[in-house]
């Protein structure tokens, strides 16, 4: 297909786009445009080309700003938008209206500040046909007022006959006396008309065929877009989250990194049409927290092998019944964060990233590496465990979306479900012939899968229930008020396997993610390889162990074959458990507990103890309940035994 001379005009949404069935001098469709930072008067952003239709002159005393972005109604494009204040005014010149006709309407979006406006208490929309000398009223139907009625609404009115000319003015103005900070205040969006015109295009169509996975791995071969269109002789314009892409304009486009992605297809003619919107999303590549070991040669040594997510990730979340709500968020790094400038962001019924979030939880303290936080209401009964950070503030329902973000880098760490968009009542699968069937995000726990190492950084921004697209492939789901599982999160490859690639050490045990090594005489490399999800294909890149000939002593210590295996009792246990153990000579002994990223938590042993048998308990009730490992080393022996720690 032949490429497009110049940029196809920024549309604002699907449902708008279904009006425009005609050619362009029939036709207003302004969304304010996107282009541009913070807040303009409106010159500066004519000068700057930054409305969608850059061939109206734009005039007025209106501000034009980013916040309060326009959403909850058909065609909220969102983002810039004009604020009207006491006696300002917002102008658009040189609209062709000459194909309108009686049955033809104005659509505008409208915000008002104040629950008890009308809206038509003190807006005017007015037009003139005689280059600004009179203005004539148009008649539009009063805002809803009561509680919650401050909000965006979408308003249609007839459009008056005298209107139908080629050189048309539209204004709104503000009629109240005041200062700026004067209520009520009202902001403009999403000003459109369709009108009859000589040349119908009949019902554009556009639409997108996928070949590939639209989940997978990076490095792999992407996913190719193709569209089809009924329009003839039509250009591309391809447009992901951020905006129109560059250099993407022809039938077939290859995305290279996650976004959502779709067209917008058009003639010369004016015809324009936009396709559904398609997800894409890349996950990195595995990777494993890197470990080196060493030792005298034949002395063992052992480590528990750990994925590296690139951030924190949501491993919980709990929309439970009255105030039962928490969010558990997982430190899948190799180190400890200091929590210290990222913060939990909900964005409540469709909210927009263009506004404020509806509320901002700032995090603090430190989450260690394999470690946990919760967050949950201060009224929350749910769970016997202690929360991390309590928020009157932490209140949502199937249809918020939660964002994750670290300010530390000006980045999203996590999204669970799709911010800008209202499911209705929630995110679902509502396949009636699908194994998860039912699965929503109202009143319902969700618990992120073992596998899952990376964050939702791009906002999956698809309309409707089935627009969380990682619902049923991420979490799995428990019923209203389980919390079963909350403060400790599985994390990693279902399971995983070892294999000495280089070198002369000798594997010797294999516990899950936990190998013991022999040292060899030279230097050895152990691989590591997992099986993780198979939704995302991720499991090519393998870990390493190194493991080192390093003996102060300067000689080998073999370990004794004749030692019996240290045995754990009871296990799991609710608090103390007892360990058994022997030494074939007297010798300095330490017996550490570790977490599974292997740092240390007790030091139960630590001295000279004579040959023979022993039993010793160590306490674990100070530790959170989940997975430990308690290490008896010896200058002769090495041995790891794996324990639980239960709730009572």
């Amino acid at each position: 297909m032949k490429k497009r001379n110049t940029v196809v005009k920024s549309l604002f949404t699907m449902s708008v786009l279904a009006l425009t069935g005609f050619v362009a001098n029939g036709q207003l469709l302004e969304t304010m445009g996107t282009v541009g930072s913070g807040t303009q008067t409106i010159s500066a952003r004519e000068a700057a080309g930054n409305f969608d239709l850059t061939a109206l002159t734009y005039v007025g005393t209106a501000d034009m700003r980013t916040t309060t972005p326009s959403t909850g109604y058909a065609g909220a494009s969102g983002s810039y938008n004009t604020l009207i204040q006491a006696q300002e005014t917002f102008e658009m010149q040189g609209v062709n209206a000459a194909g309108c006709r009686t049955n033809d309407s104005i659509f505008f979006g409208v915000h008002k500040s104040t629950n008890a406006s009308t809206g038509v208490d003190f807006l005017v929309l007015e037009y003139s046909n005689d280059n600004g000398a009179t203005w004539t009223g148009i008649t539009f139907p009063a805002l809803p007022t009561g509680t919650g009625t401050a909000k965006w609404h979408k308003v249609g009115t007839a459009l008056p006959a005298g209107a139908h000319v080629a050189n048309l003015r539209v204004r709104f103005r503000s009629t109240l006396v005041g200062t700026s900070s004067s209520n009520p205040q009202f902001r403009i969006d999403d000003i459109a008309f369709s009108c009859g015109s000589t040349t119908s295009c009949g019902d554009p169509t556009a639409s997108i065929n996928v070949s590939g996975a639209t989940v997978i791995c990076a490095g792999a071969t992407m996913p190719q877009l193709t569209s089809t269109t009924g329009i003839v002789d039509p250009f591309y314009q391809w447009y992901n989250q951020d905006g129109a892409v560059s250099g993407a304009n022809l039938d077939v486009y290859t995305p290279s990194t996650s976004g959502t992605y779709h067209v917008v297809v058009s003639s010369e003619d004016g015809c324009e049409a936009v396709s559904e919107e398609v997800y894409v999303l890349v996950y990195p590549q595995v990777e494993y927290c890197p470990i080196t070991l060493e030792g005298c040669e034949g002395k063992e040594v052992s480590a528990c092998v750990n994925v590296k997510a690139s951030d924190l990730i949501f491993s919980q979340y709990v929309e439970g019944s009255g105030f039962n709500k928490y969010v558990e968020i997982y430190n899948g790094t190799c180190a400890d964060i200091n929590l210290a400038g990222y913060e939990l962001q909900a964005f409540h019924n469709g909210a927009s990233f263009a506004g404020v979030p509806t509320f901002t939880i700032a995090l603090s303290g430190t989450i260690t590496a394999g470690g946990t936080i919760v967050i949950a209401h201060p009224s929350a009964t749910a769970w016997t465990g202690t929360p991390n950070i309590f928020s009157a503030n932490l209140q949502f329902n199937g249809d918020d979306a939660l964002v994750l973000y670290n300010g530390n880098t000006s980045s999203v760490a996590d999204i669970f479900g799709s911010v800008g968009n209202d499911p209705g009542s929630n995110w679902r699968d509502s396949d009636s012939t699908s194994a998860t069937f039912g699965w929503s995000t109202e009143n319902k726990t969700l618990v992120r899968k073992a596998c899952v190492y990376s964050g939702i950084t791009v906002n999956p921004a698809l309309p409707g229930f089935e627009g969380f697209p990682t619902l049923i492939t991420e979490w799995d789901t428990l019923s209203q008020d389980d919390v079963t599982g909350l403060g400790t999160h599985a994390f990693g490859a279902s399971s995983y396997n070892f294999a000495v690639v280089s070198g002369t050490g000798i594997i010797n045990n294999v516990v899950d993610n936990c190998v013991t090594v022999e040292v060899g005489d030279v230097n050895s490399v152990i691989e590591v390889t997992g099986t993780f999800c198979t939704f995302n294909n991720c499991n090519a890149t393998p870990g390493q162990i190194n493991v080192n000939v390093n003996c102060a002593e300067g000689r080998a210590m073999k370990t004794s074959s004749n030692t019996p295996a240290a045995d754990l009792y009871p296990n799991p246990t609710t608090g103390s458990v007892m360990i058994n153990f022997n030494t074939t000579s007297e010798e300095e002994v330490s017996i550490t507990v570790l977490d599974l990223s292997g740092k240390e938590q007790l030091t139960i042993q630590n001295g000279l103890l004579e040959k023979g048998t022993h039993r010793m308990q160590a306490d674990l009730s100070a530790l959170a309940p989940g997975t430990y490992l308690i290490r008896i080393a010896s200058a002769s022996e090495n041995q790891t035994l794996r324990v639980v720690r239960t709730e009572k």
